[in-house]
């Protein structure tokens, strides 16, 4: 037999095997098809003994153009049944494309036994889509795992603490399948995950799975990032697959007839992929760096100035900026050694993140630094580290040292000097006390002026004077201690930025929610314990709560709601809850708190 063609055609040549089903009961027809794409001759058969061959060869050929590109496809096709049952390999197939030869692949099929009825009629089961009178949900019932399915897929199953996973979802189809509904996504626990946003258009390819041709769906890809070490189960995906069949139906109307409306209907078909699971090993101790904070991926690294030179008591701004693949959304802001009169505050940090085929883009964190004292300093040991997955190495990318010139602050400028580095400096008053004793004045008869009367009323408003200079002083002198007043009024702020996340949840806003709730929370632990929040942490948090007397079920309670709103921060769709409750526990735990530390 040849494939032969009498044009020359540009395409590289394909060749393989394919079946109609690969499990089939004795006596039951199915067709085993060899195509090549191309041309070419000399194609050499397997042995197909072990089957009795009820048609074939049958040979069928296509031919297309597409700009200006012809490109044939030829097909020989068998219709075979099994003789007995058991597992047959149907060998390997040959042919000759030019000087190359091609081969298909070896497809193993299964027979086993079977009913009377389905024996003995060769073309009872060679078209899978027949137009059979059933009803509607029977039809469901009939489409075989083997026939409709969703596969999960891994791009590693074994991983480094975060390290990028990419998760995807296959829906596999040998029916008409129109589309989808009611998709029941896993929670993805132990994982920080991002969907994938960039294909909002599903489209269908075929691929070819143990012999069978399937038009196959990517549904969904998510990338995934570890959080825990150790072995991680990844739940079933669940789906309805709405499937397209014919019916024996009349056309309603002329509408239908004119259509052909009227000879198909859509039934729903539930898959559900089989469960997956992660193995997640810690990241080596070897070599690893003091200033590691988790960056896991491959990264670039920049840190600028605005100004090399500054007069005291002026901000400048130290901009650093990260950029590269891996968990760049996790990457806290870098911790500065600055020296001993330079103050800084949180960063504003600013994201430029992609999701076209991995997690990527850019992070930026603005440090407002302001030095107090004039002199030369430079700026150093800003280096940035993370672990490269791929070379299983920590990699450390060094910052240049910068060099800020610091000149006398003009005198009139205000000399602030933050309480948690130096103690502020007692001025001379600048308010003298109204002068006292005799004032020379002669009585001049029992006239008002000159009397007792006079004098206590002249001595009132002086009194008065001095005790409100006295209550100014003292309520400049609490105030004056930062950290006693954030202390004092933690509650207050807390409970105020929760007005702000109240608005968000009676609008339904899940993700701006919960990271008020998230700030809320971090602001009035910071706050209660004169703590920075970029130093905060949940070992951190539970130690200080517990060394004021917190209760260890109120700490855990704490604890929990920062890991709930950390999770719905980056995953809010995966979130489901009663967003009224949380924010009743974050208004609740603070109560509680301040309570127990009162006590």
């Amino acid at each position: 037999m040849l494939f032969a063609g009498g044009l020359s055609f540009a395409q590289t040549p394909t060749f393989y095997a394919q079946v109609s089903k690969t499990k089939v009961t004795v006596g039951e027809a199915f067709q085993v098809a060899f195509t090549l794409n191309g041309s070419g001759n000399n194609l050499v058969y397997p042995n197909l003994n072990e089957f009795d061959l009820y048609s074939g060869p049958n040979q069928s050929q296509s031919m297309s153009m597409v700009n200006g590109s012809i490109s044939q496809s030829t097909t020989i096709s068998f219709i075979l049944a099994a003789k007995r049952e058991g597992k047959f390999t149907i060998g390997v197939a040959t042919v000759m494309s030019g000087n190359q030869k091609l081969e298909s692949k070896p497809i193993v099929i299964e027979a086993v036994k079977g009913s009377p009825q389905q024996q003995g009629h060769p073309n009872a089961q060679v078209q899978p889509n027949s137009n059979q009178k059933t009803e509607k949900n029977q039809y469901a019932s009939e489409i075989g795992h083997e026939d409709l399915f969703v596969r999960t897929f891994l791009s590693k199953t074994k991983c480094y603490l975060g390290e990028q996973v990419t998760l995807t979802q296959k829906v596999y189809s040998r029916v008409d399948l129109r589309g989808f509904q009611n998709v029941k996504f896993p929670p993805y626990n132990g994982f920080w995950s991002q969907q994938e946003t960039a294909n909002q258009q599903i489209s269908l390819k075929q691929e070819n799975v143990d012999g069978v041709m399937y038009y196959v769906a990517d549904y969904s890809k998510v990338f995934l990032f570890p959080q825990r070490i150790g072995q991680i189960n990844i739940d079933p995906v669940e789906l309805d697959c709405i499937v397209r069949r014919p019916t024996q139906r009349q056309p309603r109307n002329i509408f239908e007839q004119f259509f052909g409306a009227g000879g198909y209907e859509d039934v729903v078909v539930k898959v559900k992929s089989k469960p997956v699971k992660v193995e997640v090993q810690d990241l080596p101790s070897d070599n690893k760096p003091d200033q590691f904070s988790g960056a896991v991926g491959d990264f670039g690294y920049k840190t600028e100035i605005d100004r090399e030179k500054v007069k005291a008591n002026e901000a400048v701004n130290l901009k650093i900026t990260i950029s590269g693949r891996g968990n760049i959304k996790l990457i806290d802001p870098l911790k500065l050694n600055l020296p001993e009169s330079f103050e800084s505050y949180d960063p504003k940090v600013s994201e430029n993140i992609k999701t076209l085929g991995g997690v990527s883009g850019t992070k930026t964190f603005n440090y407002l630094i302001i030095p107090r004292e004039k002199g030369e300093f430079v700026l150093n040991d800003l280096n940035f580290n993370f672990f490269d997955a791929d070379k299983k190495r920590y990699v450390t990318i060094p910052s240049p040292d910068i060099k800020l010139t610091v000149l006398e602050g003009d005198p009139g400028a205000a000399q602030i000097v933050s309480p948690s580095k130096k103690s502020v400096k007692a001025t001379e008053n600048d308010i003298r006390y109204i002068k006292t004793g005799d004032l020379g004045l002669q009585k001049n008869g029992r006239e008002f002026f000159g009397s007792l009367n006079h004098y206590l009323l002249l001595l009132t408003p002086a009194l008065f004077f001095i005790a409100g200079l006295f209550f100014v002083r003292q309520h400049m002198k609490a105030n004056s201690d930062v950290v006693a007043v954030n202390e004092r009024k933690a509650a207050a702020l807390a409970k105020k930025q929760l007005t702000i996340a109240e608005k968000y949840m009676l609008s339904n806003s899940k993700d701006l929610f919960f990271t008020e709730i998230l700030n809320a929370m971090n602001r009035y632990i910071g706050n209660k314990f004169g703590l920075s929040i970029v130093d905060l942490s949940k070992d951190k948090i539970s130690e200080m709560l517990q060394a004021r007397q917190v209760t260890t079920t109120t700490t855990a309670e704490v604890i929990e709601l920062l890991n709930t709103c950390e999770y719905a921060k980056y995953a809010p769709s995966a979130v489901t809850g009663d967003l009224k409750k949380v924010y009743t526990d974050a208004a609740t735990l603070i109560s509680k708190v301040e309570a127990q530390i009162k006590k």
